[in-house]
């Protein structure tokens, strides 16, 4: 089975809870790494990994740890998988971060804990990870973790969004169509959801994103689905007054 980072790495969405990574590798020789494993060398590229963290790569303990995961050239060693995320996260790593919150959410390799979770994503999201900003506002949303908060909830879909993350669209466009922790703003919410059912660059198409712009845009005026179908995303997060004032102040 292909390793679910190197289908993100080629342009794929590895899944809106876990990370979305399209950028290159940091490293010649992690590179190498990535085009051995697409060539199916997983010695070759476990070795070429192993040498890169040695020297503390971050990026190279990533790959490791999901070859191990995901059962590359060996059989699935999950809990193995972690302590090398771990050791990643502990360098600043913001795919081993996010890697690690992901395994603690969801028990892969270790017992499920959401507050670990979460403290994974917070370090992800001080390194400006638009996929920790998402998962973070999931917390708020659903209460996992934390009290359920969807004001701020909204700011981190807020800034996800700002980042151009398909999901953090969604899930903005979900408060927004229902009023949840912002004001009610069914037009923005159509904008959102087709910007979501496009693949951009580094991240794929929301699968369902589609239908929910569909949905909502039978509810919607004639008038209000032209005037929606001239708005672009960057219109609507500028008109979004109170979220916008937030995440400025959270750049401070």
């Amino acid at each position: 089975m292909k390793s679910l980072f190197l289908r993100t790495a080629l342009g794929a969405v590895m899944g809106a809870g876990l990370m979305t990574l399209g950028a290159a590798p940091a490293s010649a020789s992690v590179a190498d790494g990535v085009a051995q494993i697409q060539s199916e060398k997983y010695a070759e590229a476990m070795r070429t990994f192993k040498k890169e963290a040695a020297k503390d790569n971050g990026d190279a303990m990533y790959y490791i740890g999901d070859m191990l995961r995901s059962g590359l050239g060996q059989k699935a060693a999950p809990l193995e998988a972690t302590i090398w995320w771990e050791k990643g996260a502990y360098l600043g790593n913001e795919k081993c971060q996010i890697a690690l919150s992901h395994a603690y959410r969801n028990g892969i390799g270790v017992k499920m804990d959401p507050r670990q979770a979460l403290i994974w994503d917070r370090e992800a999201a001080k390194n400006g990870s638009v996929i920790a900003y998402k998962n973070l506002g999931d917390y708020f949303a659903t209460g996992n973790g934390v009290e359920i908060d969807e004001k701020e909830a909204a700011k981190w879909y807020y800034l996800s969004s700002k980042g151009g993350f398909p999901a953090g669209y969604v899930a903005l466009a979900n408060l927004l169509k229902d009023g949840a922790g912002v004001e009610k703003n069914p037009i923005a919410a159509y904008v959102l959801y087709e910007a979501a059912s496009k693949p951009v660059k580094n991240f794929e198409a929301e699968r369902n994103a589609a239908a929910d712009a569909r949905i909502l845009g039978h509810k919607l005026s004639a008038a209000d689905l032209e005037r929606a179908k001239k708005l672009s995303v960057e219109d609507v997060l500028d008109s979004l007054e109170t979220l916008k004032k937030l995440s400025e102040e959270h750049a401070k």
